[in-house]
């Protein structure tokens, strides 16, 4: 936000500031929250209280403080723009008991919605969640995203779900906590580390480390016209083993941009995210011809295990199913309860009809023709 305009912001209505032992102790009486505030916040809170601009409050800080004019008005804006964030300013939108919830998703079975008080993160977030859209019916768990002078929350009640500290951190932020929530609630049978694309109908699993490009190969798939699973994660449902997507939009890292420029114009104009640990990320969303609906499961059909070579050319190799079952497990998160001797014998017989195979390439357009030659008779 820009705090120096021509009028002085507006302060939430049953904020109150009072001092204990010399510090500023602001609560808010529609969320029920207290804040405690350091000299210099309480001083610009109380010359707003007396109606003070920005500008003015900027001079006052200078000659009370000594603060130059550069530094006082770059505090005034970081102040402004926490307090902004928190839902202390009449302007930064509803408090929390009244916050919208704009729109209602679907992820495993899950169906939330999200409410916030931060200005422009619902607009922020749309296109991470836009392919888990689902239709306003039935209940939803009313998830909450708030800023806290610690940085930012996603809650469940007064459950802290997952938590970040910078706002560049929050879109990523939410969807590890989404997913995270999401495997939760699942009582499938197992998260597989895994990009994954339908092919004629039945699924196409891609196992790998993080790094590995899956989450590039998989936007390459989609721009080919090949439905997403997921970049990421891929779970396979409780009682038939069948994929069932988890398909936010795609993350891509710094890395993959250049790659798939040419197939996505509006990769240059997609706004960059720091993630948890410290990647830049852009959230390419697909075609909605290419979104699985939450209720979708479809048979794995293969396994295919990517391994970029520079100046390789694009060769599925198959991969003995011994192998492929070790490789599969490495990448693999057990849900309800974890394995058991029954489970193992259930996935062993589910290995018995995948086709598994690695793929060894370096040029997109090669990847995509072998994957895709795989759903051909």
């Amino acid at each position: 936000m820009n705090a120096f305009t021509s009028e002085a912001p507006r302060l939430r209505p049953g904020a109150t500031l009072q001092f204990l032992d010399g510090a500023g102790m602001l609560f808010l009486t529609g969320s029920q929250q207290l804040f405690s505030l350091n000299t210099t916040a309480a001083f610009i809170w109380c010359l707003l209280e007396d109606g003070l601009k920005p500008a003015e409050i900027a001079a006052r800080l200078n000659s009370t403080f000594g603060l130059g004019r550069a530094d006082a008005e770059a505090c005034i804006e970081q102040v402004m723009q926490q307090w902004s964030e928190l839902g202390l300013l009449d302007d930064a939108g509803l408090s929390l008991g009244a916050a919208s919830a704009p729109a209602t998703y679907a992820l495993l079975g899950t169906r939330f919605r999200l409410q916030t008080t931060i200005p422009d993160v619902l607009e922020q977030l749309t296109p991470l969640l836009a392919p888990l859209q689902a239709a306003p019916e039935g209940d939803a768990l009313m998830l909450q995203l708030v800023a806290t002078p610690a940085g930012y929350e996603l809650r469940l009640a007064d459950r802290v779900i997952e938590t970040c500290d910078l706002r560049r951190q929050v879109v990523p932020m939410v969807k590890t906590g989404l997913i995270e929530l999401a495997l939760e609630l699942s009582r499938d049978f197992c998260a597989i580390h895994a990009a994954g694309v339908s092919i004629s109908g039945r699924a196409l699993l891609m196992p790998a480390e993080s790094g590995s490009g899956k989450s590039t190969l998989s936007a390459a798939l989609v721009a080919a016209g090949y439905p997403l699973f997921g970049d990421d994660t891929v779970v396979l449902a409780r009682d038939t083993l069948e994929a069932r997507p988890a398909p936010f939009s795609i993350c891509l890292k710094s890395g993959a941009w250049s790659l798939l420029r040419d197939r996505f114009a509006q990769m240059d104009r997609l706004p960059v995210h720091h993630r948890l640990d410290g990647k830049l990320v852009r959230y390419l969303t697909p075609d909605p011809a290419c979104w699985l609906a939450d209720d979708c499961r479809q048979p794995v059909a293969w396994l295919v295990f990517p391994c970029r070579e520079p100046g390789r050319r694009a060769e599925l190799t198959p991969l003995p199913r011994p192998e492929a079952l070790t490789r599969l497990l490495m990448q693999c998160l057990p849900l309800d309860g974890g394995l058991d001797p029954d489970k193992v014998t259930r996935l062993v017989d589910w290995m018995r009809r995948v086709d598994c195979y690695e793929l060894h390439f370096d040029a997109l357009d090669e990847a995509v023709a072998c994957l895709g030659s795989l759903g051909r008779p």
